[in-house]
């Protein structure tokens, strides 16, 4: 891969690459720091000559693992730049019903109750718009398991949906 093949996939993934780590640790500046992180880190593999065969699923793949050394350090992550801004945040396809009676920041927040390995699968799937395939190759596990990981979170988030629904 040329150096320049390597900037036009810059351009075209690291905008998701970012919305997919600060959708994990809810903090601008480390966020961008994951994201240039993951390009070094993906330019330094291509440099020794190694072989990538899908770029997108690997950018995301050191991404994810980026995220979890990161949080393995225990360092303390802040969601205050989520609910602070009133940007309006877009998940592309969640199930409209859900969409339609809560804020877009209220569904963000209930996705914390969610175990991490599903809220995972939740972010990667409508809010980073990657195929259950691409889920697949990027946590090395079968499409059928992110099937059943995403209809549990899924079935997870309607329950505490439902509960803030009734609570109100």
């Amino acid at each position: 891969m040329s150096e320049k093949e390597f900037l036009d996939a810059y351009e075209q993934h690291s905008d998701a690459i970012y919305r997919h780590c600060y959708f994990r640790v809810y903090n601008e500046d480390l966020a961008k720091d994951l994201v240039q992180e993951t390009f070094i880190k993906t330019w330094k593999y291509i440099c020794e000559g190694k072989e990538i065969k899908s770029l997108k699923a690997f950018l995301y793949r050191v991404a994810v693992n980026l995220i979890i050394d990161h949080s393995r350090k225990k360092v303390t992550l802040v969601m205050d730049d989520l609910k602070e801004k009133e940007a309006s945040l877009r998940l592309y396809s969640m199930e409209s019903s859900m969409i339609d009676n809560f804020e877009t920041k209220e569904i963000i927040a209930m996705l914390d109750v969610l175990d991490e390995k599903y809220r995972q699968v939740i972010v990667m799937r409508y809010i980073d718009q990657l195929s259950p395939p691409e889920i697949a190759d990027v946590l090395k596990i079968s499409t059928n398991a992110v099937s059943v990981k995403l209809n549990y979170a899924l079935k997870k988030l309607r329950e505490v949906i439902k509960e803030k629904y009734h609570e109100s």
